[in-house]
């Protein structure tokens, strides 16, 4: 990239450029100081030392464009396929108007494409147009508002608290249930770890309160079976009740059923408060006995990828009930 600037992985004041300029879109409420703690302590967790990077196209110093850089593999019709993820990219307003983003983005790409990785996947906040530019296309997936049946008292199910040795056994959970879709995140244990360190140290580096995450597995045999994980954000005011966001969750057993008892012993926990408001990016033919889907529309982050294989077709085009990608997947 000569004459156009050199593509390297950010740190130092460069680092703190990018952290500087993008905490006002992407802080979700911490501090600057604690904003760069977490973006920290994710490059620190096993998975994300592998696989994550904070990358910067620089010319002589100067920061034109930053970009997260992720590796992982997705399961693309049958067929485990190495994939780019594409997090966080950012234009400083100074550098803006000039095609610095775009030629960070085909860096990337190229980069990937040569490292065998066969798809480019990115979240757009901004719509479709964009990045459909540079060969990205929309794979549609809803969000759903998730209504809990229930009764006087809890269904006898025992609950515990998910921790890292539950890693394999959720990841084998995500596996099984991804055989029923065409596309869809294929995690591994370490990067199971990662979401959910990710999500905790979110909350906790949060000096509101306003939000906890929840993460609890039923169990039989000693090996997690099925699986939740919530985000809890508090009322803003008295009277409001709790919103849920349903990271993910899975159960081994296809119709789902300790999902939904899952949920019921989690609302009985506080019989007297009004039901939480919960919502999910909630798969098609996924229905535990005890849950109401319903669904409220196509999902704000806008899921989009690229072939960077031309042996990799995706014919007919990806449809809404044909992945399986859950909200907590997201990056």
């Amino acid at each position: 990239m000569s004459g156009r600037g050199t593509v390297v992985v950010a740190r130092g004041p460069i680092l703190e450029q990018i952290l500087d300029d993008s905490w006002p879109l992407w802080g979700d409420g911490l501090s600057r100081q604690a904003y760069g703690q977490w973006n920290a302590a994710q490059l620190q967790t096993p998975w994300g030392r592998q696989h994550l990077a904070r990358v910067a196209l620089v010319d002589n110093g100067r920061l034109l464009a930053s970009a997260k850089r992720y590796r992982f593999a997705l399961r693309l019709d049958g067929r485990v396929v190495p994939a780019l993820g594409i997090g966080a990219v950012f234009t400083p307003p100074a550098e803006r108007g000039h095609g610095h983003a775009p030629r960070l983005i085909e860096h990337l790409c190229d980069e990937a494409a040569r490292d065998d990785c066969a798809l480019a996947m990115l979240f757009s906040e901004i719509g479709s147009t964009y990045y459909e530019r540079f060969g990205f296309r929309v794979v549609p997936h809803a969000t759903s508002d998730v209504l809990v049946s229930t009764k006087d008292g809890a269904p006898a199910v025992l609950v515990r608290a998910g921790d890292e040795r539950d890693a394999p056994d959720i990841a084998a959970l995500h596996a099984s249930r991804l055989e029923r879709y065409r596309f869809g995140m294929l995690p591994d244990a370490d990067q199971i770890n990662y979401s959910v360190a990710r999500k905790r140290m979110l909350a906790g580096l949060d000096t509101s309160g306003r939000r906890t995450l929840e993460y609890f597995v039923t169990e039989e045999g000693h090996k997690a079976v099925a699986f939740v994980l919530l985000q809890v954000n508090r009322p803003g005011r008295p009277g409001e009740p709790e919103g849920w966001s349903l990271a993910a969750c899975g159960d081994r057993d296809p119709d789902g059923a300790r999902v939904g008892a899952m949920l019921q012993v989690l609302l009985a926990r506080h019989p007297a408060e009004r039901h939480p408001v919960i919502r999910s990016w909630w798969p098609a033919g996924f229905a535990p006995p005890q849950l109401d889907i319903a669904r409220r529309g196509l999902a704000a982050e806008i899921m989009m990828i690229r072939t960077l294989d031309p042996a990799v077709r995706i014919d007919p085009w990806l449809g809404e009930d044909e992945t399986l990608y859950w909200h907590g997947d997201a990056f």
